[in-house]
């Protein structure tokens, strides 16, 4: 994940008021930004290793269609919620 964007975004919004913010004004912006970098990192290694469970059960328990179902919906759920989380974090502002 890159937050560099964002911290040149804010860097450059700093500059250009600088009667009117200063860094202590986005400190906890900053913060959250890192946060939800940290946060789409995690679930995007959960993800990798529901995959990995998913094939393992596909594999071991190919009669167990429940289980496979299952961890398939586990997969694609993570997917609805770490997709969209991630192109954020990714998107760069615009200057």
């Amino acid at each position: 994940m890159d937050t560099v964007h964002y911290h040149d975004f804010i860097d450059d919004l700093i500059s250009r008021n600088k009667e009117i913010f200063s860094e202590e004004d986005f400190t906890e912006c900053r913060k959250a930004v890192t946060e939800l970098t940290e946060i789409v990192h995690n679930l995007e290694e959960t993800q990798t290793k529901f995959r990995r469970k998913l094939s393992e059960a596909a594999a071991n328990e190919h009669d167990n269609k429940e289980k496979i179902i299952y961890l398939q919906g586990l997969v694609d759920g993570m997917n609805l919620v770490v997709r969209p989380l991630k192109s954020h974090v990714q998107t760069k502002p615009v200057h």
